[in-house]
């Protein structure tokens, strides 16, 4: 019998979709007109078969009666044998029944069963924690279990098939890597894509999309079938080259009752809560989370990178990145290195129980921009809620004991042998996590701040109340140490039940190596600036229920702000184009970051009433002397005294009760600068883009963990093999590799001129013009070859007609003769007698500018108490008609720069994560 009013396969996957993006089940029903109980069945559909196509029904096929047609032919069959039938249907008679002659029909329906239970399997198979494919530790510690399971959001174990595509057969992709390899040939005649650049590519294109196996052969046999012979035709390759980690990684298990760390063999009982185990009942309900030793890691990483250590940039007495900071040379030792972790987790949907918990960390001799490009995953756990800490850590700390004590070894790339020192200093993640892991009480409770002994006051808010954290007349002393281990025993020994002086006991990073429970850890910026203190004032003046206060914005305000926004055209460092304020609560933090910092400046200097926008301007001005390249000692005194006067401020210009704890973790700013460098050098938006990456690899609960692991390792060695196979393919192949890596614009094509300089894109020969030639006050005429970007020490700029196109203004920077907008770049033959030293002509980068003065009026907000214009980041500018030659020495920083009522305002760009 048809099934009646089915639903269109379209509104299935769109109610899918819905519900991938966090919606509910009442929303999706109602956008969809819908009823919530087909929405709930639909999505409870696709979570247990991955699929929302219509599945064959169970149970016994439908018995068809023989027709007429059919008779007539059995009666036919009886009279002339099995050699009469006359076309139609095959038939077959069988001889051997003992009862009369019966007609064997071929039924098409059950053929069609047949097809869909094959596909079906080859589907689940693929969901499925396979032995071979889903899960590695299953493989190594059963490889005679022919049984599979799988996991669904409940952690229901459901029985699969075996793949069908397991048959070993020889691999070309063994070869595609190796530098003896022909990986040039071209996939046909006349093609410029070479089979080695095709095959990266592939694997790149699967990792973006996270296909299927199923999915993943059928794109092998349609490209076979477009290009026969291309690329290889078996999943082997994909097998070895994404799913190999098995022999990379640990898996470290943990009772289910108590969650004791058990180690990576459990026993047969648990030391704590003499619960019984079984090895392979821990691996089946996910026990376990996995890790990834740092020392493989690490061996890699500086294999390649051992030439930069150390080669941060710096300027006498000034602080800048993390080898500035004073507790790093307290404690710098020669031949060792250092890491920065962070253990924030990342909840997979807003309403999803499920949360992912890794352990990242960075190597802090490394120079901001590779520390960026080299995050390390030591630590996965995935699951409900979140995990014991004791446990959790257990597993760094052994092995950086280890790395702390003996080191290890590797070798440069030359062959030397080194011995190298590991300790973790920094620890970076937010409030909450915080006080977790230092075993304090959290900020809501007395004595609540990890770095000093404020006590806190509770006052009301609204109907409830909260604890606020005001600035002290007398000051507050700082934790230290010593003192916390001290009251950490003297909680245990007694026994106290709230802790004393905000301390609950033992921290299971006491047991780190050279790691401070106080100094090491940081306010990070990310969380109580960008995702605290400012959507806290912002939601405050735009909030109705603070309509009456003299801060409130109306809504034409909020309206001419929007527009105000949406006109904004920010560099490439803004990685987000800004949104509307009434869109502000999905905007993330580096939205929040680049309107605190760039945009609220010039689109509140107009709406926001003086007085509190003077207010607000001490909190931007002090985050834009931490935020900069280098910082002088009074530089970091005057962004002291400017944030402690605006947490002072904050109650009598807007409350008590505004007074929050991330107003009051702004007063502990300065002296994290001062201890491990400006915020830049420490900031959980490094760690950003790989928690992102890891949310992003989740597709399944069943070997959730195992999956993220194997999707993270083979996305690093794919970016770090593009480096090599692509290096001299076209444009259009890295352009399209690196919008499927996101891993930025270094991969594309380009021009080096030095090494820290090189043209992006292709260059055009034409002759400089007169105008060009009195600028750059010379008289050769030879052709120069002309580009519209180039990049400087990880800086893009651009010309001003690429920037219009694209809507991304890259082409304002500041010069040691001041502020100038790029025109047009060229590269020039240096002449003989330019040389002082060499006489042998190479080339220059020349970029002429037309010169931007500074305007009559600036705007100024003079302080008293700091006793200078904290306005002085802001420039009032005017465009002038007098070109200007510039050269790379002549670059002293990048600018963002906005128009605002016929006015033109820059700044110096800040320091983000690349």
């Amino acid at each position: 019998m048809p099934r009646r009013n089915e639903i269109p396969e379209g509104i299935r996957s769109k109610v899918v979709d819905m519900h991938n993006a966090g919606m509910g089940y009442k929303l999706i029903s109602k956008s969809l007109e819908l009823h919530h109980s087909t929405v709930r069945k639909i999505i409870h559909k696709w979570i247990r078969f991955n699929t929302v196509a219509t599945l064959p029904r169970s149970g016994r096929p439908t018995k068809k009666l023989p027709s007429r047609t059919q008779t007539a032919q059995l009666e036919e069959a009886d009279h002339a044998g099995p050699a009469s039938n006359k076309g139609g249907d095959e038939v077959e008679v069988d001889h051997q029944s003992a009862g009369p002659t019966r007609l064997i029909k071929e039924d098409p329906d059950k053929k069609m069963r047949e097809l869909n239970s094959e596909c079906e399997d080859a589907d689940t198979a693929d969901h499925s924690s396979d032995s071979d494919e889903e899960d590695p530790t299953l493989k190594v510690l059963f490889p005679t279990t022919t049984k599979d399971t799988r996991e669904d959001a409940d952690h229901t174990r459901h029985k699969n098939s075996a793949s069908c595509d397991d048959t070993p057969e020889d691999d070309p992709m063994e070869q595609i890597f190796d530098p003896n390899f022909d990986g040039e040939k071209k996939i046909y005649a006349g093609s410029s894509v070479s089979v080695r650049s095709l095959l990266l590519l592939l694997l790149a294109f699967i990792l973006k999309h996270d296909l299927s196996k199923a999915a993943t052969k059928d794109l092998l046999a349609l490209l076979n079938l477009v290009v026969p012979g291309c690329i290889p035709s078996s999943l082997q390759f994909i097998k070895r080259h994404l799913t190999d980690i098995d022999k990379k990684t640990e898996i470290h298990l943990y009772c289910p009752r108590c969650e004791n760390y058990l180690g990576v063999e459990p026993g047969t009982e648990c030391g704590v809560c003499q619960q019984r185990l079984s090895k392979k009942s821990l691996l089946e309900k996910a026990n376990y989370f996995l890790v990834m030793p740092l020392e493989n890691q690490l061996r890699k990483v500086l294999k390649r990178l051992h030439s930069k250590l150390g080669n941060h940039l710096t300027r006498d007495d000034y602080i800048s990145d993390v080898n500035t900071g004073g507790e790093y040379k307290h404690e710098e030792q020669e031949g060792s290195i250092t890491l920065t972790f962070t253990c924030d987790s990342s909840p997979l949907l807003n309403s999803s129980k499920f949360s992912v918990w890794p352990i990242l960390c960075t190597i802090n001799e490394l120079p901001y921009v590779e520390r960026c490009k080299n995050v390390l995953l030591h630590t996965l756990w995935f699951g409900k809620g979140k995990p014991l800490l004791q446990c959790f850590f257990t597993p760094f700390i052994n092995e950086l004991h280890k790395l702390s004590h003996e080191g290890f070894t590797w070798e440069d790339e030359s062959g030397l042998e080194l011995n190298t020192r590991v300790t973790a200093k920094i620890c970076v993640c937010d409030s909450v996590v915080r006080s977790a892991v230092q075993n304090f009480q959290p900020f809501s409770s007395e004595f609540g701040c990890g770095f000093c002994y404020h006590k806190g006051e509770l006052v009301q808010k609204g109907r409830g109340y909260t604890r606020v954290y005001p600035v002290q007349v007398d000051g507050c002393d700082l934790r230290h140490m010593a003192e916390t281990e001290q009251l950490a025993s003297l909680v245990i020994e007694n026994g106290y039940p709230q802790g004393q002086m905000g301390v609950k006991g033992h921290s299971p990073l006491l047991l780190l190596p050279s790691f401070d429970i106080v100094k090491g850890f940081i306010p990070d910026y990310m969380h109580c600036v960008c995702l605290g203190v400012v959507p806290e004032f912002v939601n405050l003046w735009l909030d109705p229920l603070y309509g009456r206060k003299r801060f409130h914005l109306p809504p034409q305000s909020l309206k001419d702000l929007d527009k105000a926004l949406c006109a904004i055209q920010p560099p490439d460092e803004i990685r987000q184009r800004p949104r509307r304020l009434s869109e502000r609560m999905h905007w993330e933090a580096s939205e929040w970051r680049a309107f605190a910092l760039l945009y609220s400046p010039v689109i509140l200097r107009k709406v926001l009433p003086k007085l509190y926008y003077k207010h607000w301007m001490l909190l931007i001005s002090s985050l834009h002397i931490f935020l900069s390249q280098f910082a002088s000692q009074e530089e970091i005194s005057c962004a002291e005294l400017c944030l402690v006067q605006f947490v002072s401020q904050v109650p009598s210009l807007y409350g008590l009760e505004h007074c929050s704890f991330n107003c009051h973790l702004l007063t502990h700013l300065t002296d994290c600068a001062r201890n491990w460098g400006l915020l830049w050098a420490n900031s959980a938006f490094v760690f950003q883009g790989v928690h992102s990456r890891l949310l992003q690899m989740y597709s399944r609960t069943q070997s959730a963990s195992s999956h993220i692991f194997k999707q993270f390792v083979s996305y690093d060695e794919i970016i770090r093999k593009g480096s090599d196979v692509l290096k001299d393919a076209s444009a259009e192949i890295t352009d399209l590799f690196s919008s499927m890596t996101s891993c930025g614009i270094l991969t594309k094509s380009s021009n080096y001129i030095r090494e820290d300089v090189f043209t992006v894109g292709c260059g055009s020969q034409r002759s400089l013009t007169v105008r060009e030639l009195t600028a750059l006050r010379s008289k050769d005429t030879r052709p120069v070859t002309e580009y519209t970007r180039f990049v400087y020490r990880d800086m893009l700029v651009t010309t001003l007609d690429y920037s219009v196109s694209c809507r991304r203004n890259n082409s304002v920077i500041e010069t040691t003769s001041g502020f100038v907008l790029v025109e047009s770049v060229v590269v020039v033959e240096k002449l003989r007698n330019w040389e002082r030293s060499t006489g042998c002509p190479c080339r220059e980068l020349v970029a002429f500018c037309r010169k931007l003065l500074p305007s009559n009026s600036q705007p100024t907000i003079h302080n008293k108490q700091v006793n200078r214009n904290i306005a002085e980041f802001l420039v009032g500018l005017r465009s002038s008609e007098e070109l200007c030659a510039v050269t790379c020495q002549d670059i002293v920083a990048k600018c963002f720069v906005m128009q605002q009522n016929g006015r033109l305002y820059a700044m110096r760009m800040p320091v983000f994560e690349t």
